[in-house]
């Protein structure tokens, strides 16, 4: 008779084929009975570290001489330990990144479609023809994935079963429903679940919460409900997903998808009337800058839905970006009609009347949305701008203040306030907040603009045109910071480098009637008398009622002699501002080297009533005793 130990050894291979072989049909079992892979894997790796920790401290004793127990372990124990650390940091690598893995969002916009319950659905194949649309609709795009869900979500299951699920797979949408038995009518069901909704999606109708609607059997017979319901669901699907990229700012993504989603409906869609998708499509024009075509999808989305205030105020300021402040401020008077509480629409058309120099209704039309919309940061700062414009400083600066308790991250504002500090002549109050508006964006080309002549006006010119070096490297297209050094370098008497620097300006801005003339007046300081009074000309073309332009080109006709021109150019400045004392100044030194004594008399005299300026008054007085000596 064989020892038991004997028997085992010649049956421990065909017991070890055995377990392998059992192992793998128990794996194969549980993957088809839908065990995920990771729950195998924790399955195997425990069984591993079971016999690892098994041979790691198995141990016999034996009694020595002198009766001292002993203990002895396997031979492979150092093995099994290493075996058991290694299964160890694995196991805990593993669950660490399938965790990591689960908290990432998904790399697609996965759209989850269940089947669709009903009866016989072999044969009307609605859940079929839904994913088949969608699939064929997203198939351009890479980052939309169309899954079967390849189960029924029932009604009395209802929406939170639905959620669940496409949580479980990471869905951004799940579509849904059921469809009843044909008879007289045919009822239909449809759920459109946005799982995590983009932040600017606009409510969508009860048709798609499972508001029951209904069909003829004809048109479930035909296919005609398949097709409907699966266009307006691809055409809802891509509108979502191009939300989504339009809350993110990528406009041409958005506008892909706004357009795709349009081509899949050709009758109005209840749930989400198309005039919506053509107002976003018509913003996300306008954040890119093509004006017209935003302006042409607002007026599709106007002629849809004629009431649809939302598109009439989008339509209002791609008017007003377009500089055309008259249609602007028309359809802002619609919104407003439409909506009596819409402070935005008071908001945008107070920036209307304010660019077209009316500040009182451009105040009273802040003063309306404030009212609205207490929390109106940039209601009260566009206000203040006004109150600024205005010469009202007080209260443009209560403005400010209030808009930076509100939003004390706004840049924007706080250059809006250094502006009104540098208007009140407290220097220092307004670079400290330039300081700000530039510690809270770096690349604010403007704020080291402001800045710039902030330091011009303290005399500190090194400063400035530091500043105004670095708001041309941010942003090289800035015509007004050519400008503004330009002015910098002629303070400096850099005259070269101020022409080079109005030129600039005068190459991104031909219509700048200032930069023509400051730069009349470095050429004349040069000396270049011929091209001073070219510059004073195209100032005066751009702008017929400039007076200092006529003053000074006045001025230099005057150097060259050409009396009789000089005079005439101290007229029109005369007559377009009759206060003028300089201009007065002017052509009673003209008169004068004519030899025109009264006229030059009364000239002066005219500075002595119109200035209280002791330059202009002492001039005047000693010009009128040289003539009186004569």
């Amino acid at each position: 008779m064989k020892e038991p130990q004997k028997i085992l050894r010649e049956a421990l291979p065909e017991f070890i084929g055995g377990l392998a072989a059992g192992a793998v049909l128990a794996i194969i079992g549980w993957l088809r009975a839908g065990i995920g892979i990771w729950a195998i894997v924790v399955v195997v790796a425990g069984g591993v570290c079971g016999i690892c920790a098994y041979v790691a401290f198995k141990r016999t004793s034996r009694r020595r001489k002198g009766g001292r127990r002993t203990w002895k372990y396997p031979r492979g124990r150092c093995w099994a330990l290493a075996g058991l650390g290694l299964i160890f940091a694995f196991t805990s690598g593993g669950v660490g990144y399938y965790f990591y893995q689960q908290a990432q969002p998904p790399s697609k916009v996965i759209i989850l479609v269940a089947d669709f319950d009903g009866p016989e659905p072999q044969r009307y194949r609605v859940t079929e023809t839904v994913r088949e649309r969608l699939r064929v609709a997203t198939e351009p795009y890479d980052d939309i994935e169309i899954r079967p869900l390849r189960l029924v979500i029932t009604e009395a299951e209802g929406s939170a079963v639905a959620r669940a699920q496409g949580e479980k797979r990471k869905a951004a949408m799940v579509i849904w429903g059921w469809y009843g038995l044909p008879g007289k009518a045919v009822p239909l069901s449809v759920h459109f679940e946005v799982l995590r909704p983009p932040r600017y999606l606009p409510v969508l109708g009860p048709e798609l919460r499972g508001l029951v609607q209904t069909a003829t059997v004809a048109d479930l017979e035909s296919f005609t409900l398949q097709t409907r319901l699966s266009a307006e669901m691809a055409y809802l699907s891509l509108f979502v997903v191009g939300v989504a990229r339009y809350t993110a700012n990528d406009w041409d993504d958005a506008i892909a998808y706004f357009s795709s989603a349009l081509d899949q409906v050709e009758e109005r869609v209840s749930a989400l009337d198309q005039s919506v998708v053509y107002s976003f499509r018509g913003v996300a024009y306008a954040c890119k800058g093509d004006l017209d075509r935003a302006i042409t999808d607002c007026d599709q989305a106007i002629a849809l839905q004629p009431d649809y205030a939302g598109a009439y105020l989008n339509r209002g300021n791609a008017y007003a970006f377009k500089g055309d402040l008259d249609h602007a401020m028309a359809d802002y008077d619609q919104v407003v009609a439409l909506k009596p509480d819409d402070a935005m629409a008071y908001s945008n058309r107070g920036n209307a009347y304010a660019f077209k120099g009316d500040l009182d209704h451009a105040i009273a039309d802040y003063d309306q949305a404030i009212a609205l919309k207490p929390d109106d940061a940039m209601a009260y700062s566009n206000r203040g701008n006004a109150y600024a414009f205005k010469g009202d400083l007080d209260h443009a600066m209560a403005d400010y203040d209030q808009a930076i308790a509100l939003k004390p991250d706004s840049a924007e504002i706080y250059s809006n306030r250094g502006n009104a500090y540098a208007f009140k002549g407290d220097l220092d109050h307004a670079i400290a907040d330039f300081d700000q508006a530039i510690a809270i964006k770096p690349d604010d080309a403007m704020a080291y603009n402001n800045r710039g002549n902030a330091y011009g006006y303290k005399g500190d010119l090194d400063h400035a045109m530091a500043d105004y070096d670095q708001a041309i490297a941010i942003k090289p297209d800035f015509a007004m910071a050519y400008h503004n050094r330009g002015l910098a370098y002629t303070h400096k008497g850099d005259l070269n480098h101020a022409i080079a620097d109005y030129d600039q300006a005068i190459a991104l801005k031909p219509d700048w009637a200032e930069a023509y003339y400051n730069r009349g007046l470095a050429y004349a300081r040069k000396g270049d008398l011929a091209h001073a009074i070219a510059d004073y000309d195209q100032a005066i073309a751009l702008k017929p009622d400039y007076v200092e332009a006529y003053n000074n080109r006045g001025n230099v006709y005057a150097d060259k002699g050409d009396l009789d021109h000089a005079i005439a150019d101290y007229d029109q400045a005369i007559a377009i501002k009759p206060d003028c004392a300089e201009a007065y100044y002017n052509r009673g030194n003209a008169y004068m080297l004519k030899d025109e004594k009264e006229e030059a008399i009364t000239d002066f005299r005219k500075v002595l009533d119109l200035s209280n300026d002791p330059r202009w008054r002492q001039q005047a007085e000693e010009q009128l005793q040289a003539l009186e000596a004569r």
